[in-house]
């Protein structure tokens, strides 16, 4: 019995809320926004309310270059998240890095060889729209985003 898989047709799609909006509106308009709190000036992700090394409900945000490295990933070659996946099969997530801000996200790696992948891998972000609402920031090795810069 597969009960552990998603039978979803569509790929799901985070749902912005009252903590999160701020950042998926910064991420349509291609600009990767992330939290600062005021008081001890830590930054964190996920968004929320409070921070959670003071407590402190005063934040900022802050904008990231998208720019990091691979602290661990995962390669898919089955549609575990369900059929709307198969078609990009390999598939990769991983956890990022930010340089700028040092936090960490989980985001699907764009790259056309999962075995060109390794821990400390630099990688940049890259925003991919959804649907009319989400635009997700992905992210890409960098040897990968500058040659589509260049194109």
């Amino acid at each position: 019995m597969e009960m552990w898989k998603c039978h979803t047709e569509q790929k799901q799609l985070p749902i912005p809320d009252e903590d999160s909006l701020v950042f998926w509106e910064a991420c349509r308009r291609k600009r990767l926004l992330i939290q600062q709190c005021m008081a001890c000036q830590r930054y964190r992700f996920p968004p929320s309310p409070l921070c959670s090394a003071c407590l402190s409900p005063r934040f900022t945000w802050r904008e990231d270059p998208g720019q990091g490295e691979i602290e661990t990933y995962c390669v898919y070659h089955a549609a575990l998240a369900g059929p709307a996946w198969q078609s990009e099969l390999p598939y990769v997530v991983a956890v990022i890095r930010l340089r700028h801000t040092g936090v960490q996200l989980l985001s699907q790696l764009r790259c056309g060889d999962p075995n060109a992948i390794s821990i400390g891998l630099a990688v940049q972000v890259t925003f991919e729209p959804a649907s009319e609402q989400i635009t997700l920031p992905n992210f890409m090795p960098v040897v990968a985003a500058q040659s589509a810069d260049e194109i």
